[in-house]
């Protein structure tokens, strides 16, 4: 396996032992390629009566093109999955195994709906919901455990 391979493998492992911790559920995996049809690096993640899949990216650095080509491969892969949301986990350069939580989750507002499960509602039309949105992996897991503290 060459060394960019490995780092990718080696984020998305960190990224499904985060998720099941902290999520509670150890249905959560790495799926394997599914070529042209590939339906995202992470599946299982279940919240709010809502399926998802996650992207996850473990780069030292990317550029505006990178990240709209991530988007955009985020949203086919979770038509492929049938999911009803996805997240696109960025690895941010400094947080090891220990801080994995400090990674940037990335998601359409119409995700963010999902995994809130009633508790937040775009009120700014349907073409806002294709907006995307960031917040760190650990914010995204509270707002899908339903457990986030509204005085932060």
């Amino acid at each position: 396996m060459n060394r960019s391979k490995s780092k990718g493998t080696s984020f998305e492992t960190m990224c499904v032992e985060y998720l099941r911790r902290r999520l509670d559920d150890s249905g959560i995996e790495r799926r394997a390629l599914h070529g042209n049809k590939d339906m995202g690096d992470i599946y299982g993640i279940e919240t709010h009566g809502c399926k998802g899949i996650a992207e996850c990216k473990n780069h030292k650095s990317w550029s505006k093109a990178d990240m709209v080509r991530w988007r955009a491969q985020t949203v086919a892969e979770r038509e492929n999955a049938g999911a009803d949301f996805a997240l696109l986990i960025v690895h941010k350069n400094g947080c090891g195994r220990t801080r994995i939580g400090e990674s940037y989750c990335h998601m359409q507002v119409r995700d963010l709906e999902r995994i809130c499960g009633g508790n937040f509602t775009c009120l700014y039309g349907d073409s806002a919901k294709d907006m995307w949105i960031c917040m760190t992996l650990e914010d995204a897991c509270s707002l899908m455990g339903n457990d986030f503290d509204e005085t932060r």
